[in-house]
């Protein structure tokens, strides 16, 4: 069994390469969060391993590990000294934070209406400002011509050398002029030859020149961009002439889809920025349209949404000029309208969702397929899937929070459901939820601690913990896979400190020991994750142990919701 430093070394170091980018970029907010991001999430794993393999000895990879924070941590220092915004990081990022709140033993939810996220910028256009010959030369001139008037204000007036200076000063502005519309003429004309060269290089790729989609347009045209834009960056070229012999190298594939994602001026870099912002300011513009439709629910039913009918409130909004609505009744709604315009909210919300994940998958799709266009040789399905999942994970980045306000919307009802099971059972032990008695892992029936004087499971929800904290679908499923290969391991290491051999474990003895980890997780968010979790992930991906993971996940989270906030889950085995 890998360990937990193991596992995500690979996202760590994405992390780390991100910080350093928005490092580069003179984003000093940016950067010291994600560093300090980038430290939590890696003291995280070194804490998982070290309660879980307390007798392994210290590996090069947590050597490494720990390396990386220390300059992390560095990193952060010299920023809070040297950057004035430093000092304002509380004000200027505090309301990102609240993206994926923790929820401590209080168990309390954020409102959803009360969900801040941080704000996508629009991409600003790639294309950068190139001076002509032309300009250049007037610049030249423009400067000779200064000088020059410097110079006869020093000299004498009525100085014959005034005329000649002059003369000489025309004939060479005119020589400047000459000269760069030459030039130009000769950039222009091979200009013209390299987007046709370009063009038939796009042709011959597309291989298709008449009847194309739009799409296939579309790629074609940014294609032929991509080709344009690397004839000026000579790293890009060399990169070029290494992808055949280094394609198979998953190092190098990764490195050359970093490098191009975090060249803000690639217009594959370009497309996903934008890509980014469409998608979080639709996911936005839809939450807020459903919050507000609770809001105004909440108007005529005090009891079921926690709100109180005001007649005064109602009357003066049916007094306002230009209301549409009549002289307030202060009886609330029918129970049937209600639970109509509950049924058309969620029914609405569902679509809005269904119809954002469907956008977010073609993006995704677009970007790998302009990718594997770009690099022919990327069109194999290991590199495809390493290409994949580095898209994924940069996508996903910024825009995640934004998804998961929308899905929290539509779960919020069950996440306040799920917090009060947390309340009322928190002090529950495996046994006092139905978990077989010789998976307890407790030393004696009197004991609800196991040898090393943890709580049963510990370990595994740490681990379930840290899943809200991944901002990847794909990332936050392995980690879901990852723990629940935890609870056997678990079991192993309890039996083993026995001398005894490990039980195995059914499907049925499953679920209550995954309900117990849930419970002890104290993360009602973890309904949200799972509901997104669910509609992103690719149905192909749901066959093997991902999906019995993610199905087990979810019918153990709706053992606990079936639970009225006032029932008790104590049952027997």
């Amino acid at each position: 069994m890998a360990s937990n430093v193991e596992f995500n070394k690979q996202y760590a170091m994405q992390n780390v390469r991100i910080a350093i980018r928005l490092d580069d970029e003179g984003n000093s907010v940016g950067a010291y969060r994600k560093y300090l991001e980038c430290i939590e999430f890696m003291t995280h794993q070194l804490f998982l391993d070290a309660t879980q393999y307390p007798d392994a000895h210290v590996t090069d990879s947590v050597q490494k590990y720990i390396a990386l924070c220390r300059q992390c941590l560095d990193r952060v220092e010299d920023i809070a000294k040297s950057s004035p915004l430093a000092g304002n990081v509380k004000s200027e990022i505090g309301p990102q934070c609240q993206n994926s709140p923790s929820i401590d033993l209080s168990l309390g939810v954020v409102p959803n209406n009360q969900l801040t996220i941080w704000p996508l910028t629009s991409p600003t256009p790639r294309a950068t400002k190139v001076l002509s010959p032309v300009e250049l030369a007037q610049q030249q001139n423009d400067y000779l011509i200064a000088r020059h008037r410097a110079r006869i204000e020093r000299m004498a007036p009525n100085n014959q050398t005034t005329a000649n200076l002059s003369l000489s000063l025309q004939r060479r502005l005119m020589e400047n002029m000459a000269i760069a519309k030459q030039r130009q003429l000769v950039l222009e004309k091979k200009k013209e030859e390299r987007l046709k060269r370009l063009q038939e290089e796009a042709d011959r790729r597309f291989r298709c020149h008449t009847g194309m989609s739009p799409d296939e347009l579309a790629r074609r045209k940014l294609y032929t961009e991509i080709l344009e834009y690397e004839q000026d960056e000579k790293w890009l070229l060399e990169l070029r002439k290494k992808v055949p012999e280094k394609c198979k190298d998953s190092s190098f594939i990764m490195d050359c889809v970093h490098g191009i994602i975090c060249d803000s001026d690639h217009p594959l870099s370009h497309l996903l920025k934008t890509y980014q912002y469409h998608v979080g300011q639709r996911a936005c513009h839809v939450a807020n349209m459903f919050a507000s439709q609770k809001e105004a629910n909440c108007f005529f039913d005090g009891k079921d949404n926690g709100c109180t009918f005001s007649t005064e409130k109602a009357q003066s909004i049916s007094q306002s000029p230009g209301s549409d609505v009549k002289a307030a009744d202060p009886t609330p709604k029918s129970s049937g309208n209600r639970t109509n315009e509950s049924f058309c909210t969620k029914t609405a919300s569902d679509h809005a969702i269904s119809s954002l994940v469907a956008e977010v998958q073609s993006y995704l799709e677009n970007l790998e397929t302009m990718f594997v266009v770009t690099y022919e040789e990327f069109d194999d399905e290991e590199v495809r899937n390493i290409v994949r999942d580095l898209v994924e994970d940069y996508f996903f980045q910024p825009v995640w929070p934004h998804i998961l306000a929308l899905f929290r919307q539509s779960t919020y009802a069950k996440e306040q459901t799920m917090v009060e099971v947390m309340k009322c059972n928190r002090g529950l032990s495996p046994r006092d939820i139905g978990v077989s008695e010789k998976f307890c892992l407790c030393r004696n029936r009197s004991s609800d601690s196991v040898l090393s004087g943890l709580p049963p499971y510990n370990t595994v929800v740490q681990s379930f913990q840290s899943v809200v904290h991944i901002t990847t679908p794909s990332k936050k499923l392995d980690q879901l896979v990852h723990s629940s290969q935890l609870i056997c391991q678990c079991i192993d290491e309890f039996y083993s400190n026995l001398d005894s051999s490990s039980p195995q474990m059914g499907a049925d003895e499953m679920l209550p020991v995954l309900s117990y980890i849930i419970l002890k997780t104290e993360q009602p968010m973890l309904v949200g994750d799972c509901f997104a979790l669910m509609e992103f992930i690719d149905e192909s991906s749901l066959m093997g142990e991902r999906g019995y993971c993610l199905t087990s996940v979810m019918t153990a989270m709706d053992f606990l919701l079936s639970l009225s906030s006032n029932s008790s889950l104590e049952m027997k085995p």
